[in-house]
Formats: structure tokens, sequence, C-alpha cells
């Protein structure tokens, strides 16, 4: 069965039901083809491609009850999620690239939820709503193709079951990060080299030492291929650079010695 792990980076092969088109954009998919579903009563999974809102809503309608996991693929023209409100057996949804949608949907019946995921969604601002998710463990927010996704605050994720939250936009409108240290969060992945050292520094001083995730490490890593070979990268906080594996060491040390040595005075100051 599906599971969140691999159900955020799909491979269209897990999928019982593979509806999506051939085209680079989504393409557009007609009822007669959403109703091949029929000859798959005992399917729980499916990604699709082409709706629109429509279709997507006779999709939902007719056929959605019946599924466990659902990504939708490339169905960017769908401005009214409010059909999703229908989907109480659903346990994932995963839903790339939205250019019309600007909020979310009532989630109160959708009880089994839990795992969505929302990339590359420009018109969405706002995450009111996400709190009647009620069992929602897994969310993760970010942009895949093109840095446009920016959210007014992180707060509502507050008061929610959320333990792994992962954010990947544009912008935090109110660049209010702290807010989440009082919310379940266990996994945290941010990229950390949007923050300066001190700034990573105090909003990790709030969480327990237990926090995991890519917010945990004041670096990045990554690689380049030249004539020479591969060379690896630790991409550091703000104003602090990169230093090049097996170059510059020494340097990396005395930069993750300073870290430690920030958090564990911020960590105190906040005892005091």
């Amino acid at each position: 069965m599906i599971n969140m792990d691999n159900f955020d980076s799909p491979s269209f092969d897990i999928y019982d039901i593979c509806l999506v088109q051939k085209e680079v954009d989504g393409g557009t998919i007609s009822t007669k083809q959403i109703d091949t579903i029929r000859n798959f009563p005992d399917s729980k999974s499916i990604i699709i491609s082409g709706l629109k809102q429509d279709t997507f809503e006779y999709f939902i309608n007719t056929y959605g009850r019946q599924f466990r996991a659902i990504t939708f693929w490339k169905n960017k023209a769908v401005s009214d999620l409010s059909a999703l409100s229908l989907l109480n057996n659903i346990e994932y949804i995963s839903y790339f690239f939205n250019q019309r949608a600007s909020e979310l949907w009532d989630m109160t019946k959708n009880r089994k939820l839990v795992g969505l995921s929302l990339s590359d969604f420009s018109r969405l601002h706002s995450l009111k709503g996400i709190e009647k998710a009620h069992n929602l463990t897994n969310f993760y927010l970010y942009n895949r193709v093109e840095a446009k996704m920016e959210i007014e605050s992180l707060k509502p994720i507050v008061n929610t079951s959320i333990k792994h939250f992962t954010w990947g936009g544009k912008r935090v409108l109110d660049n209010n990060y702290k807010c989440l240290s009082n919310s379940k969060i266990e996994v945290l992945d941010i990229n950390p080299t949007q923050f300066t050292l001190s700034e990573l520094a105090q909003l990790l001083a709030l969480f327990p030492d237990s926090l995991k995730g890519s917010i945990t490490k004041p670096y990045t890593t990554g690689k380049t291929k030249d004539k020479d070979g591969y060379k690896e990268y630790f991409f550091l906080c703000k104003r602090k650079k990169r230093c090049i594996k097996g170059k510059d060491d020494k340097r990396f040390a005395s930069y993750l010695n300073e870290f430690e040595n920030l958090l564990k005075k911020c960590k105190e100051n906040n005892v005091q």
C-alpha cells in the first residue's frame, strides 16, 4: 500500500490506476476516460491529470470515495476544491500544480486523512481551515517548479495534529516560524540556508532536542561535476557562503562549532 514516503514523490507505476494524459501540461481528460475507473472497482489509489472544474467534481462525486490515495497531477484550472470534503475514506491527497484555487476546503469529514501534499499553488495564500483535518499528521507545502507560493502565516498549523511538516515555498509573509514550536511537530523540513546562523539557532532553541528534519542542520549539501570529477558542497546559512568538501573542511568545522555555541547560548537564555 502507498505510504507518505513514496506518495509525495510519485512514480506513476506505484498507483493502481494511472489516468495521466500524455501532454506536458497535463492535457484534458474526458468523462468517458474517467469512467474507465468502473473497470477497476477494487483499486484504492489513483493518479489523474487533465481535470477542469466540471470533470474534477464529476470524478470526486462519482468515484472519489473508492480511493484511499489520490494524486492530482497538473490539474491547474480547478478553482474550487470544496468537492474534496466528500472524501470520508481518503488517507492521502497529493496535488501538484494549481493556478486558480485560493483557499482550502472544509476538511471536517476527511477524518481518515493523514497525509496532504500541496505543491505549486500560486494563488493559495492562507492555511485557514487546516485545523479541521483532525487526524492529519503529514503536511507538505512547497514548490516543485516555480518559486511562487506565498503563505500569509503558518500559525494555523499550531492547532493541528501535524507531526511532520515540510515548507519549501517562496515566502511566509509574517516571517513567523517560531510559532511552529508550539505545535506537535516532530519532524520539520525547511531549508536552513534561508536563515542567518543566529536566526536558525534562536528558532531551534525553542524546540525540544528530539526534533528531526532538515531544519536541524545549519547547512544543505550538493555536488557538481567538472573536468576533475565531482565536487561536494556544504551550502551554509545567510552570509556564510559555502564550503567545498575536502578543501574547506577546517572552515566548515569552525562554522559548525560556531553554530553549536550559538544554539547552546540561545537555549540557556530561554531557560532563564
